[in-house]
């Protein structure tokens, strides 16, 4: 929503058909949109900071939107500005090089005049970045065209970038993060002045770590296990005979015994839960079992079966049903809640690479959504199989997710929305999307 200040003036003819107030109309800043100007020389890992800081606001439900500038802001940039925020949406991210304080003061105008948030972030980096970014933004251009010297190209308009250069002041400019890009976490570092409200906060919180270009995460479910094959819910039961046969079978993929070419992990994360745990024993590397990897909490339908669960709650399947993401059990979680859990989990995966996450459905589904860019609004649909390991690396500003199923046979747990989400609707349309299990134990999937 956009809140432009509006001003009527009273005229001495006779009075106007017009509905519109006669009076200022002052908007509530706390509800403004946040426009967010990036500022730096080329090669300081600008556009890098800007996906991820989208990515980050998309995932716990903003709307961003990145619009790339050669150098400048223009007067088309204002208008693309105002278009994104009519359409309902409350973060726009200028990336470009802003050098001089007349060209930033050039979008601080327009947000004072327009009552939009704004907030400037500078950046810098460590010489090795430096030269590491500089090559890496050659190699691409020359893979272009290999006829110029795309090293020496960006060497000379570092130099005459630099002559404009103008460092941003706070206190003359607003409010501003700097930031100083490096790999390594000591030399890292995050400047902060001004900054107020939940979105250039949370947008501090996400810059303030260094920034690792190219990362490696694999992410999997526990194997099979004994409540999977019952189609029942949460609780903490072992894996079944197959979900033994999914973890003998992960523990080759990863550490080279089936020539997959896989890197072995370097650190192990799973969640408390003993099918978790058992997954991966077997698998040598340090490792952490962390309790926000539990999966949802399912309150007072732990360990029911979805035809359980409409037997004895059939309105609390009913509202489920009609908002996955918003739904809690009760005394449980919900979407909501998960995303919220996991968010210190993702934090924590994105200086790091090289790490293998073994968690559960819902929470992979939250994480993932991270990783595959999905809003909040997706995250309970996105399927996460049982005995397939899920491969993301970073590639630039985005992540590539490779699904690499194991051939170990189990049930398939991901159930639909269905179409009919009423209270009153019959037992067949409630279980018409529940994934077929057993209704008893089968001995030999389970010894």
């Amino acid at each position: 929503m956009v809140f432009i200040q509006r001003k009527v003036t009273k005229k001495s003819a006779a009075p106007s058909d017009s509905n519109e107030p006669s009076h200022t109309i002052t908007p509530c800043p706390l509800k403004a949109p946040l426009v967010v100007t990036i500022v730096g020389l080329p090669c300081r890992g600008k556009s890098m900071a800007a996906k991820r800081i989208a990515r980050h606001l998309t995932w716990r439900g903003e709307y961003p939107k990145v619009i790339r500038v050669d150098v400048n802001a223009k007067t088309d940039t204002l208008t693309e500005i105002m278009n994104w925020f009519q359409s309902g949406n409350n973060v726009a991210i200028v990336d470009g090089m802003h050098l001089t304080r007349q060209t930033r003061q050039f979008l601080t105008t327009f947000c004072n005049e327009k009552i939009f948030h704004h907030l400037f972030v500078e950046f810098d980096c460590d010489e090795k970045s430096l030269e590491d970014n500089i090559r890496e933004t050659a190699l691409f251009y020359k893979n272009l065209d290999s006829t110029m010297d795309w090293v020496q190209i960006f060497r000379d308009k570092l130099v005459h970038c630099s002559d404009q250069y103008e460092i941003c002041k706070p206190a003359i400019e607003g409010p501003m993060i700097t930031i100083t890009n490096s790999e390594n976490p000591l030399v890292h570092s995050v400047t902060a002045r001004g900054v107020q409200g939940y979105l250039q906060t949370m947008i501090l919180g996400v810059l303030s770590m260094p920034v690792i270009k190219h990362q490696l995460y694999y992410f999997t479910r526990h194997g099979e296990s004994e409540y999977n094959v019952l189609g029942r819910i949460g609780g903490d039961a072992d894996l079944s005979s197959r979900g033994r046969s999914y973890a003998d079978l992960l523990t080759k993929y990863l550490t080279g015994g089936t020539s997959s070419g896989a890197i072995p992990p370097k650190l192990i994360w799973t969640s408390e839960l003993c099918r978790t745990i058992h997954t991966v024993e077997k698998i040598p590397g340090p490792r952490a079992a962390i309790r926000d990897l539990n999966e949802i909490n399912a309150g007072i339908c732990e360990g029911l079966t979805y035809e359980e669960i409409h037997e004895r709650f059939p309105q609390e399947f009913a509202w489920r049903d009609q908002d996955k993401l918003k739904y809690r059990y009760p005394h449980g979680e919900s979407y909501l809640d998960l995303l919220q859990r996991v968010d210190s989990i993702v934090q924590a995966l994105l200086p790091k690479t090289d790490v293998l996450v073994v968690s559960h459905q819902a929470v992979l589904r939250c994480i993932m959504a991270y990783f595959m860019g999905s809003t909040p609004e997706e995250v309970p649909y996105i399927n996460v199989p049982l005995h397939t390991l899920l491969a993301v690396r970073s590639y630039g500003y985005e992540f590539q997710v490779e699904t690499i199923p194991l051939q170990v046979k189990c049930v398939d747990t991901f159930r639909q929305q269905p179409k009919n989400c009423s209270p009153e609707r019959s037992e067949a349309d409630v279980l018409e999307t529940v994934p077929a299990h057993f209704d008893a134990i089968v001995p030999h999937l389970i010894n």
